[in-house]
């Protein structure tokens, strides 16, 4: 039997089959850089041990899965303080006239209000015809006599004139039960013509506590 005889076709077909069969085994074994995504890996491929301490962070993972473990409920905080939770206005637009006579008097404006603390806030005009000059204030009362808010103002200083100002007062008080509160408006001395309030109106606010300082 004759042997085969070796040819330069024969030597250069067999180097080609074997870089061939190399490069294949190469590319099996040694991936090119950024060549796997998520098509190439198969489910439950990447397992916890395969993930390396601390390379995965809140934002990577799902709105629902980055809540941790509800901890247990602490205690209650200090109840707040009751803010205001009620305002009541009393006005009076016509003119009440105020007596001439030496320390003369009279109820602008009343409110009625339920037990609590409240802030108050009322103004009046008081208008002298001519002949009338004197110091005028106006306070608030509670229905014991109580007074505690007032504002004082002198018109009428010259014999003759004309004169009309405006009093406002402003107080806070703590009541334990319902009470009756009046703005009161008063001169000094006798006066001539005829005094009178017009435009008056109070105003009472709930508020949650007081403190005096």
């Amino acid at each position: 039997m004759q042997r085969p005889r070796l040819s330069y076709a024969n030597v250069i077909s067999s180097i080609a089959l074997f870089v061939a069969l190399g490069g294949t085994g190469y590319a099996v074994t040694q991936l090119p850089r950024n060549s796997v995504g998520s098509r190439q890996l198969k489910a439950n491929a990447v397992t916890s041990a395969k993930i390396r301490a601390s390379a995965v962070q809140r934002s990577d993972l799902a709105p629902s899965a980055r809540g941790g473990a509800r901890g247990p409920r602490g205690p209650a905080g200090p109840a707040g303080a009751l803010g205001p939770s009620e305002t009541i206005q009393v006005k009076r637009a016509g003119p009440i006239a105020i007596p001439t006579t030496t320390g003369g008097s009279a109820t602008v404006a009343t409110i009625t209000l339920s037990a609590g603390s409240w802030m108050f806030n009322a103004q009046t005009r008081v208008r002298a015809d001519p002949g009338g000059s004197d110091y005028f204030n106006c306070e608030l009362v509670t229905a014991s006599g109580e007074r505690f808010a007032d504002g004082a103002l002198r018109i009428g200083e010259a014999a003759g004139d004309t004169s009309i100002g405006s009093i406002s007062s402003q107080g806070a008080m703590t009541f334990a039960g319902t009470t009756q509160v009046s703005y009161v408006c008063s001169h000094a001395a006798a006066i001539a013509g005829a005094p009178r309030a017009e435009n008056s109106w109070l105003l009472a606010t709930r508020v949650g506590s007081l403190e005096n300082r």
